[in-house]
C-alpha cells in the first residue's frame, strides 16, 4: 500500500495571502492621514520614506514614528497616532487571503493536517491568520486535554527562525510525522526550500508575490547578508550545496495545484 503524505507544513505571507497588495494601500492610505494631520510632505516622497524606513526592519514598531521625526523634526503623538490608526482600519479592511487559498485549504484540510510555519512575531502572525479567517484549517481538537490545538509555528528569535529547523520540529513533535513523508509549500528558495531541503522534506516553491522572479543565485547572495548563512551555514556548507539544498523538489502556481501535484507524490512513495 502506498504511504500518504503526512503533513503539509504552509509558509504565510505571500503562500495564504500576497501582503504586497494589502501593503501598498495600507501605507498610501496612512501617509494620506498622516499628511491631513501635519506631516510635512509630499505624498511620494512621504511614501517613499516609509518604504525605506520598513525596509531596514518591517516588524518594527516605530515606523510612523520615524517617519514624523524625518520630515517634522519632531514627534508628534498626533501625527503618528493618525497613520498608525489609518493602518489599523486598513488592515481589518483590506486584508485578504490569496483569491483560491480557502477553497484549496478546505480541500487538502480533509485529508491531511496542516500547519503554518513562519518567520515573525508570533502574535503579528497568528493575528493575520485569524483576520483572513483561516485559523480552523490549523486546528484539531485535543480529546485528552479537552482544548482546541493549533498547529501554528511562528518565531522572531533569529536562532530559532527559518531555515534553522526550530519551527519544523515543533510541528513535528505535535503532529508526529516523518519529515520525509512531510510537505513544505513556501515562496522563498533560502529560508523555506532550504531549510526543509535539510531535513528531508517535500519542497514545494509557489511562485508569486516579491520572490515570484527570485532566481537561486541571487537568493543565494541575498543569503549571504544574513546573520545565519554568516554565523553558522557558510561556514559548514559550500556554496554548491546551499544552491543544490535550495533547489525545490517542485514549483506551482496556485495552491488549487496542490491537491493534483500531492496525488501524483503519493503514487511514488
Amino acid at each position: 500500500m502506498k504511504r500518504k503524505i503526512e503533513c503539509i507544513n504552509f509558509d504565510l505571507d505571500s503562500v495564504l495571502y500576497i501582503p504586497s497588495e494589502f501593503l501598498e494601500t495600507a501605507l498610501r492610505m496612512s501617509v494620506k492621514a498622516m499628511m491631513q494631520t501635519g506631516l510635512k510632505a509630499g505624498l511620494d516622497e512621504a511614501l517613499q520614506k516609509l518604504i525605506e524606513i520598513r525596509f531596514l526592519n518591517s516588524n518594527a514598531k516605530t515606523h510612523f514614528n520615524e517617519l514624523c521625526f524625518y520630515f517634522n523634526k519632531k514627534y508628534d503623538p498626533l501625527i503618528i497616532a493618525a497613520g498608525i490608526e489609518k493602518y489599523w482600519d486598513c488592515k481589518i479592511g483590506t486584508m485578504t487571503s490569496a483569491p483560491e487559498t480557502n477553497l484549496a485549504l478546505s480541500v487538502l484540510y480533509n485529508k491531511y493536517p496542516l500547519a503554518i510555519i513562519s518567520n515573525g512575531p508570533p502574535l503579528k502572525q497568528a493575528g493575520k491568520i485569524v483576520r483572513l479567517g483561516l485559523s480552523h484549517f490549523f486546528s484539531k481538537y485535543d480529546e485528552a486535554l479537552k482544548v482546541q490545538g493549533h498547529y501554528f509555528y511562528s518565531t522572531y528569535d533569529k536562532i530559532k527562525a527559518k531555515p534553522f529547523p526550530y519551527l519544523w520540529l515543533q510541528s513535528q513533535k505535535d503532529i508526529g510525522y516523518q519529515f520525509s513523508y512531510a510537505l513544505m509549500v513556501g515562496d522563498r528558495y533560502w529560508e523555506d526550500i532550504f531549510g526543509a531541503n535539510r531535513l528531508g522534506m517535500i519542497t514545494v516553491k509557489i511562485s508569486r508575490g516579491q520572490h515570484s522572479n527570485e532566481t537561486l543565485e541571487g537568493a543565494f547572495e541575498n543569503a549571504l547578508k544574513s546573520e545565519p548563512m554568516k554565523t553558522y551555514f557558510i561556514k559548514n556548507y559550500s556554496k554548491k550545496e546551499i544552491m543544490t539544498l535550495m533547489k525545490a523538489s517542485y514549483t506551482i502556481d496556485s495552491l488549487l495545484e496542490l491537491e493534483r501535484l500531492i496525488l501524483d507524490i503519493e503514487k511514488n512513495l
